[in-house]
């Protein structure tokens, strides 16, 4: 896919009689949407802006009251994980990991892709960031952020507020490279107003580590989907032309480079596992594969990073009926988008 790209529709069930449809099979893999009343299914809408960049997405969206949840099935079969940040203009009540939060409107909200949430929408009329998990801050995506809600009154949630509408408004006129900038000095700007001192190195000194680490997840990236499984921090320091000192600090700020390979290949062993067609290759099989030889290790380490074990993970969803190419509601576009960087460069 070019980056950056602009995704949008604006349609309603006067325009679009199977729009509700449509935008139900269109969210599947994102959210499960809920709580529509029969009034506002009559009177579905759905106006949609987003643009794509190689680092994360911002965009708007407004739509009718509902619920949009990810419970646990959802979370075992979707390929989407990572960040979302959202600030909607009307209130919302939900529950992330058990606990109930309320948000004003105009608050700002953390939700963690990868965990449990329900969040009930007054209305839709949100501005929203995703960053897909191994390009996201740690920091962002600790336990204690899942579900955490800044005020609107917080002078720093004033001013990320109107740095997301500027972004949003003037992204599609930005280079892919200002545009990635902009979406990491937002994140940025987000930990510091959520009270997390993440140190700033030299702008020289950032950029070289940012370079090294591009170098080194393409190569890391490469490995794994070949199923290569003896590589480790040496041969990614070679690959990337650098020491293994600076190979290590250049990934300090994302918990390392042995644990972003360990998390790569776990990502791709639960792909396989999704992938599987009527159960052809075992478990311990598609964890072989990705450099698992233990399956104890390998079971320890999946539930821990994804809450629960390698048997629960389903097969790919059968394609639904609808043909969604010949409609203009695509949030298939910002699923598989998601999904396709979070494979890629951190």
């Amino acid at each position: 896919m070019l980056y950056p790209r602009m995704i949008a529709w604006d349609v309603s069930t006067a325009t679009l009689p199977d729009a509700l449809e449509r935008y139900m099979i269109g969210m599947a893999d994102i959210y499960e949407v809920s709580g529509i009343s029969d009034e506002d299914q009559a009177n579905f809408f759905n106006h949609t802006r987003s643009i794509l960049s190689a680092v994360g997405g911002v965009g708007t969206g407004r739509s009718v009251r509902q619920t949009l949840s990810r419970g646990s099935a959802l979370l075992k079969k979707s390929q989407i994980d990572g960040l979302n940040l959202v600030i909607n203009r009307a209130a919302t009540v939900g529950e992330y990991d058990g606990r109930e939060a309320r948000a004003e409107p105009g608050a700002l909200q953390f939700r963690d892709f990868g965990r449990l949430s329900s969040t009930r929408l007054e209305a839709v009329d949100l501005m929203s960031i995703m960053v897909p998990r191994n390009l996201a801050p740690p920091p962002l995506l600790g336990p204690d952020m899942h579900g955490r809600i800044l005020s609107p009154d917080l002078p720093g949630v004033r001013l990320v507020k109107g740095l997301m509408q500027v972004l949003i408004e003037e992204a599609d006129q930005l280079t892919e490279a200002a545009l990635d900038s902009a979406i990491q000095s937002l994140l940025l700007v987000v930990g510091r107003v959520a009270g997390i001192e993440t140190p700033i190195g030299a702008p020289e000194i950032s950029t070289v580590y940012g370079s090294v680490r591009r170098l080194a997840v393409d190569f890391i990236e490469a490995r794994v989907r070949a199923k290569e499984v003896t590589f480790g921090a040496a041969e990614t320091a070679v690959a990337a032309g650098v020491s293994r000192a600076t190979l290590y600090r250049s990934f300090e700020g994302i918990g390392g480079v042995n644990r972003y390979i360990q998390d790569r290949r776990l990502h791709h062993a639960r792909d396989g596992l999704r992938r599987r067609r009527d159960m052809q290759l075992s478990i311990a099989e598609v964890a072989w594969s990705y450099g698992f030889t233990s399956m104890g290790h390998f079971n320890r380490l999946f539930r821990e990073r994804y809450g629960y074990p390698p048997s629960d993970v389903p097969p790919a969803d059968i394609e639904p009926e609808i043909a969604l190419s010949e409609g203009p509601i695509r949030h298939d576009l910002l699923s598989d988008w998601l999904a396709e960087i979070g494979t890629q460069k951190a």
